[in-house]
């Protein structure tokens, strides 16, 4: 069968489990036309359905059921001996994934079943459930360094839909402490929510290991890997410990010329100068983060003295818009439509993110230059909870 026909004829399998066909006969379907399949076929065919006008938060729901039609069938290649590296980025995941399983399959599950039967295992349960949530380290170290990868190499598809499902599996877990946080509990409920939970999160180890990681292998670099690894402490783990080092073997660059062997180099501004010693410096120290787009909506920088959202330096270059979940895209290309436009050159917003429990001040500016050309956006992300809780004035040191 050739290229072409294998796509279309994985494209009229996905048509008919998107228009409401049932599981059998599409895993029939796949079993008459093909004994194994890539990982790429199947993003690729993903990626057409987008293309053909199906919106990324809807594939989200099909985005199991694709995995389920080809589980057991998609092609091994072979593994990237890098990743059986105690702490390489992905021997961590898979490490992660491998004590996330055990968390399910031989403790909350169990012991679920336990409370079913009469027996008193809801504290246990809950402080199962309490790890399980931990679960959001490892899909914020994927999210932040993992899919900009994806993102650069032009593979848009499935960190877009993966990042959907993340926060899907985010709320079932929070349901499910809910249901077991009740004074009187509600059985029913407990089992639906706990089962429907697990259920998600290992179809997401599957994701993860079968289609992820051998599609980011594909195309990632060995600095790629190394940001990565880097990255990983500004948010930290999930059930384990912190991993050992591990270097990459880089290809040497040229030594980039160090900002202390320009301090003589002076920026001359509308009042007094700086050189770019003490620009660096001043930067560095600013009581924020700062990120700029430029004019063509591309992350561009990252800067500033606060740590407020973790971020990677595989997203310098990427599209902004790839920075965000499909849920909350529209408002930000609404936004930066809306700047470029001349409309707004501010925008205000403040909220709690449930992972933090920090208020945040989030401040996007329009930048132009003299002749009012727009030059990009720069965010401005400050931790405002403690100046919101000022009662009294400070006039001493």
């Amino acid at each position: 069968m050739t290229d072409k026909k294998r796509q279309d004829a994985i494209l009229k399998i996905l048509h008919y489990i998107q228009n409401g066909g049932d599981f059998k006969t599409a895993k029939k379907m796949f079993q008459e036309e093909f004994d194994q399949v890539d990982v790429a076929e199947i993003t690729a065919a993903e990626r057409e359905l987008i293309k053909q006008g199906l919106n990324p938060a809807d594939i989200q729901y099909l985005c199991n059921v694709h995995a389920d039609v080809f589980k057991g069938n998609i092609k091994q290649n072979e593994e990237n001996p890098d990743f059986a590296i105690p702490g390489h980025p992905v021997h961590t995941i898979k490490l992660e994934n491998t004590v996330l399983k055990s968390l399910v399959n031989d403790a909350l599950l169990p012991d679920l079943a336990k409370y079913e039967q009469g027996k008193d295992t809801l504290k246990k349960i809950r402080q199962e459930l309490k790890d399980l949530a931990t679960i959001d380290k490892h899909y914020r170290r994927k999210e932040t360094s993992l899919f900009p990868i994806l993102n650069k190499y032009g593979i848009t598809a499935p960190p877009e839909v993966m990042w959907g499902v993340d926060d899907d599996i985010r709320a079932l877990i929070r349901d499910a402490q809910k249901a077991a946080s009740q004074d009187k509990v509600n059985v029913d409920e407990l089992d639906e929510t706990i089962k429907k939970a697990c259920h998600e999160v290992l179809e997401m180890i599957f994701k993860e290991e079968e289609i992820m990681i051998p599609m980011i292998d594909e195309v990632a670099s060995q600095e790629d890997w190394y940001n990565v690894k880097n990255e990983e402490k500004q948010i930290g783990y999930t059930l384990i410990r912190e991993p050992m080092n591990w270097q990459p073997q880089l290809p040497k660059k040229s030594s980039p010329v160090d900002v202390k062997n320009l301090s003589s180099f002076f920026i001359n501004f509308k009042e007094g100068a700086l050189n770019l010693e003490q620009l660096n410096a001043i930067f560095d120290l600013l009581p924020f983060a700062l990120t700029f787009i430029d004019e063509n909506d591309k992350v561009a920088y990252f800067g500033g003295g606060a740590a407020i959202y973790p971020h990677s330096k595989n997203a310098i270059g990427n599209s902004v818009f790839s920075c965000h979940t499909a849920k909350s895209r529209p408002l930000i290309e609404k936004m930066f439509k809306q700047m470029h436009e001349g409309e707004f050159d501010k925008y205000e917003f403040h909220f709690t993110p449930h992972m933090m429990g920090r208020c945040l001040y989030l401040r996007y500016y329009a930048v132009h230059n003299q002749e009012g050309k727009y030059l990009g956006c720069l965010e401005v992300a400050q931790d405002v909870t403690d100046i919101r809780n000022w009662t009294s004035e400070k006039r001493t040191i």
